[in-house]
């Protein structure tokens, strides 16, 4: 006959299961939120960079410097080339994080499976009297 702490374990393997098929499923809309919330700020960065160059080369405008040449020029593609270069680290870091993120969830999941399938032996072993 089936005690009470054998239905116990099946519900908790049941439980586990869910929990670490939850927490996976957490873990891939965070590491979406990583890429997304990296996408704008990207698109930030180079805006800001565009500023910046666009403030520069007013500057050198002002102080009576052909802007299309020379100095004026160099620093205007610097500008823009390290916003540019940021943006694309800022991207880049994002991926290692919602990389880091999944396997962590993925790492928890399998967590909770393990435990899942411990409760799953235990409750058969109850049910059959062998504990």
């Amino acid at each position: 006959m089936c005690g009470g702490n054998a239905i116990s374990s099946g519900f908790e393997a049941v439980g586990n299961l869910t929990n670490g098929l939850m927490a996976e499923a957490t873990a891939r809309g965070n590491a979406k939120t990583i890429k997304s919330v990296a996408k704008v700020q990207s698109k930030k960065i180079k805006e800001q960079g565009r500023k910046d160059a666009s403030s520069a080369r007013a500057v050198a405008a002002e102080n009576g410097l052909d802007v299309n040449v020379g100095v004026p020029a160099l620093i205007e593609d610097e500008i823009l080339g390290d916003a540019a270069y940021n943006a694309s680290m800022n991207i880049s870091q994002a991926g290692y994080s919602a990389s880091d993120v999944l396997r962590q969830g993925k790492m928890t999941r399998n967590n909770y499976g393990m435990k899942a399938a411990s409760s799953t032996i235990d409750a058969i072993a109850q049910a059959n009297g062998w504990k």
